[in-house]
């Protein structure tokens, strides 16, 4: 059996298929062990491998407040969290001696220590991309944060999208000059785009997505597989106690909209809630708004509203006659395992591209920031629950979702590549 050692960074979204995968090749007999940030040790203590801390990353520079101002403070804090150089080094120092006896790397789009490491070391690498932004394709031009308002511009223009990727790789690698000096005085030689090509195997990369929403393409880097989903029980948040009023809840009348905010909203959804719940009111319909607990003491109450606190998503999804949340892919994959109509309400990152998959998919429908309001909102929300060839679509795909099994196919793949020759 073989040695591994998981390396990420990020939130949740950014882990949970990396847990899923350690999870299952810990159960293969494989010894596993994660490095990651402080705050995901109890994540790694339910899928049972052996956790060490690097790196100081704080949820905190993810979390964004409202308006242009505060949304570019927020970026910067995400990218100097991810980006610094100082910070880089210190996790490649920290890194090597858990890397030295591993006999395979297995990282995200955010471990850029490891994909330094592994290149000092020699190791066999594996890249898991969180989401299908982390492997764009001119073929299937994404919608990049902060370029996404020119992209719809240009679509609706009749304009090509392939230009907006190389616009993007352009302005990332100006960010990254720092790392690839970094790189230099780690005596690597240049690999490309720090963000793309340097972070890629030239082995096996995985897209741990459905085939539904990222359907191969043909200028993607070799070796990469799309896995279907990688399904992550986070038991950890969350009570049964919690839940079972949850049921108790939707079964005490007809079917709520579930509301599930993500990324910076998360833990600054400003008015969202409210407008939510005036939405749900106008349409004659219950809601659950899920948010941290820290949060509930400011959130619409009534009868016609339940509150909670963080559950895994499976445990929530299925309640709703819809869901609204932001766009995150993992939260878009328990939506469809779920068979539940989607709204989407993506504010940053990889959110509008996920988005923009799952409305072609037809499985969803997305609405704009600057729709928010109130009305707009519950206009959205009566055009989605009255959209009955979307709910048949959603209930087409749950069969489709519950039958992949990303975390096997995934370890199957590594065990090829580990395999001797």
């Amino acid at each position: 059996m073989a040695e591994i050692l998981i390396v990420g960074k990020g939130g949740f979204g950014d882990w949970f298929p990396l847990l899923a995968i350690g999870q299952a090749l810990r159960q293969r007999g494989h010894s596993v062990r994660a490095a990651a940030e402080a705050h995901h040790a109890s994540a790694c203590a339910q899928a049972g491998l052996e956790f060490h801390a690097v790196g100081d990353g704080a949820p905190a520079a993810r979390e964004g407040a409202q308006g242009p101002a505060s949304a570019w403070a927020a970026a910067r804090g995400m990218l100097q969290a991810t980006l610094s150089p100082q910070g880089l080094a210190a996790e490649v120092q920290a890194l090597r001696p858990l890397a030295e006896g591993a006999d395979l790397l297995l990282g995200n789009q955010l471990a850029y220590a490891g994909s330094l490491v592994r290149r000092l070391l020699g190791k066999p690498w594996v890249f898991c991309a969180a989401s299908p932004l982390a492997i764009p394709s001119r073929l299937d031009a994404p919608l990049w944060p902060y370029l996404q308002p020119a992209q719809q511009l240009a679509a609706r223009l009749g304009l090509p999208q392939a230009g907006f990727v190389g616009l993007a790789r352009l302005g990332t690698r100006m960010l990254m000059r720092p790392q690839a000096a970094l790189r230099r005085e780690l005596g690597l030689p240049a690999s490309g785009h720090p963000r793309f090509e340097a972070m890629y195997s030239e082995q096996l990369n995985l897209l741990p997505v459905s085939p539904l929403l990222a359907p191969p393409q043909a200028d993607w880097p070799a070796h990469t597989r799309v896995t279907g989903y990688t399904w992550f029980e986070a038991d950890f948040l969350g009570d049964e106690a919690q839940a079972r009023a949850l049921r108790e809840f939707a079964q005490a009348g007809p079917a709520p909209v579930v509301f599930a905010l993500g990324g910076s909203l998360r833990v600054r959804p400003g008015s969202f809630y409210e407008r939510a719940v005036q939405a749900c009111r106008h349409l004659g319909r219950r809601a659950i708004l899920v948010a941290g607990r820290q949060l509930h003491a400011g959130l619409p109450s009534g009868q016609d509203v339940a509150l909670s606190g963080y559950l895994p998503y499976s445990k929530v999804f299925g309640l709703g006659a819809a869901v609204v949340h932001s766009g995150g892919i993992g939260a878009i994959g328990w939506g469809l395992r779920a068979g539940v109509p989607q709204l989407l309400v993506p504010a940053e990152w990889d959110q509008f591209d996920n988005a923009r998959r799952a409305r072609r998919a037809g499985v969803a429908r997305v609405l704009a920031r600057r729709d928010w309001q109130a009305p707009d909102l519950a206009r959205a929300l009566g055009e989605l629950l009255e959209d009955q060839a979307l709910r048949l679509r959603c209930e087409q795909a749950a069969g489709v979702l519950r039958a992949e099994d990303g975390a096997a196919v995934a370890c199957e793949a590594v065990e090829q590549l580990l395999a001797p020759r």
